[in-house]
C-alpha cells in the first residue's frame, strides 16, 4: 500500500511538537511531503530537526491545491480553522485539523456538511481523554460499575501557565482565550466518558481578573495591553438525561490543582471515581460500597496509554485503513457549540437552551 503524503500548516508549537514528532513514529505508513507556514523559516528548521525533506510553502492555499498531497494537517490559530478545512476538503484531502474544530458552530456545522461532501475524512485534537486514567474511568463506565453517572467535575486550573507566546491572548487571532485551549478538552471528557453529546443548556461565566498579574508565569511573561480575552471560565453544562457536567478552566489562578493537565471526578450511584496526582494521568481513587462500609481505594492500571501516541495511531490508522479517528468531528463540532453557549451565557447571564 502506497504511504498517504502529509501536509501541515502551521508549523508552531503544536505543530512540532505534537505532530511532527508523532507522525514521524509511522514513517511506514505516511510520509510528510509539505509544510506551511507565513514564517519559512519554521518549516526549514523542521526539516533539519525532524530529518525530512518535505517541500516549503507559505501559502496554505497552494499546497492544499498540490496533487501529491493526500492529507492536511491545520495546526494554525483557531481563526483559520474553518477556512484552511474547507479548502482542503475542496481539494480531497482527509483533514486533521487542531482543537477547537471551529470558533462557532456554524463554522463548524460548515466543516462538517463539507467533509460530507467531499467523502474525506476528518477529526480535531482533543486528546486528553487518552491517558491512561480517563481510559481506565471510560472501561468503568462502560462496565457499568458507575452505576447511573449523574454528576461529572472537568477541569484544569493552572496556577501559573498562561502561555505568552503566540496570539493566545488577542481575541481576533486566537478567537478567544482559555475557552478555546484547555475548554475544549473540559468539556469534551465527561461527554466522551459518558457516550453523552446530547446537551439540553448551558450556563457560563468568563472572567479576565489576572490579565494585569503577568509576573510569575511559568511560560513567560504577557503585555497586559494586549489582552483582550478570559483567563478563567466555568460552566454548568445539563444534558438532556438529567446528567450535569461541571467545567472549570483556568491559565493564571492563585489555586494549586494536584495535576497540570485535565482532571476530573466522577459520581455515580454504584461507585466514584477522581484522577489523583502525582501521577494523575496513571492513577485512579475510586470509591464505593462494600459490605455496607464507604471503601476508597487508588488503583493504576496495568495497561498504560499515552494520549498523543494513541490518538495519532488511530488518525494513521484512519486515513490508511478507513477506520474512525480517535474523535468524531460530530463529537468536536458539539465541542464548539458549548464554547460558544458559554461565551454567550457570560455575555447576557442567561442559561444557553439548546434546540
Amino acid at each position: 500500500m502506497a504511504k498517504k503524503r502529509i501536509g501541515i500548516i502551521g508549523i508552531g508549537e503544536i505543530g512540532t511538537t505534537k505532530h511532527l514528532t508523532q507522525l514521524t513514529k509511522h514513517l511506514d505508513e505516511v510520509e510528510i511531503v509539505a509544510l506551511c507556514d507565513i514564517i519559512p523559516e519554521r518549516c526549514e528548521k523542521a526539516n533539519k530537526d525532524f530529518g525530512l525533506s518535505a517541500k516549503v510553502y507559505t501559502d496554505y492555499k497552494e499546497m492544499c491545491a498540490a496533487e501529491d498531497i493526500d492529507v492536511v494537517h491545520v495546526c494554525t490559530p483557531n481563526p483559520l480553522h474553518c477556512e484552511m478545512t474547507l479548502c482542503a476538503f475542496e481539494h480531497g484531502k482527509d483533514v486533521y485539523c487542531e482543537k477547537p474544530l471551529a470558533c462557532t458552530y456554524v463554522d463548524a456545522q460548515k466543516m462538517l456538511e463539507a467533509q460530507k461532501k467531499a467523502g474525506k475524512k476528518l477529526t480535531s485534537g482533543t486528546q486528553w481523554r487518552y491517558n491512561t486514567a480517563p481510559m481506565e474511568m471510560k472501561r468503568m463506565y462502560e462496565a457499568g460499575e458507575f452505576g447511573d453517572v449523574y454528576y461529572i467535575r472537568s477541569s484544569q486550573l493552572r496556577p501559573a501557565r498562561l502561555p505568552a507566546y503566540g496570539v493566545y491572548t488577542n481575541k481576533e487571532l486566537n478567537g478567544g482565550g482559555v475557552l478555546m485551549d484547555g475548554g475544549p478538552h473540559s468539556i469534551d471528557l465527561p461527554m466522551w466518558l459518558t457516550n453523552n453529546y446530547d446537551v439540553a443548556s448551558v450556563r457560563g461565566v468568563t472572567f479576565d481578573k489576572m490579565k494585569n498579574f503577568p509576573e510569575g508565569n511559568d511560560l513567560g511573561p504577557w503585555d497586559p495591553n494586549n489582552f483582550d480575552v478570559e483567563d478563567t471560565a466555568m460552566a454548568m453544562i445539563t444534558m438532556k438525561n438529567g446528567a450535569m457536567f461541571y467545567v472549570e478552566t483556568a491559565w493564571r489562578s492563585n489555586m494549586q490543582q494536584e495535576a497540570p493537565g485535565i482532571i476530573c471526578s466522577v459520581a455515580g450511584t454504584l461507585a466514584g471515581a477522581d484522577m489523583v496526582g502525582p501521577g494523575f494521568e496513571d492513577s485512579v481513587r475510586v470509591t464505593k460500597m462494600v459490605d455496607g462500609k464507604l471503601v476508597t481505594e487508588t488503583k493504576s492500571p496495568e495497561a498504560k496509554y499515552n494520549m498523543w501516541e494513541y490518538d495519532m495511531t488511530k488518525w494513521v490508522d484512519c486515513i490508511t485503513k478507513g477506520t474512525e479517528p480517535a474523535v468524531l468531528p460530530e463529537q468536536a463540532a458539539v465541542v464548539t457549540r458549548v464554547i460558544e453557549a458559554i461565551y454567550k451565557s457570560a455575555e447576557t447571564g442567561e442559561t444557553i437552551v439548546f434546540d
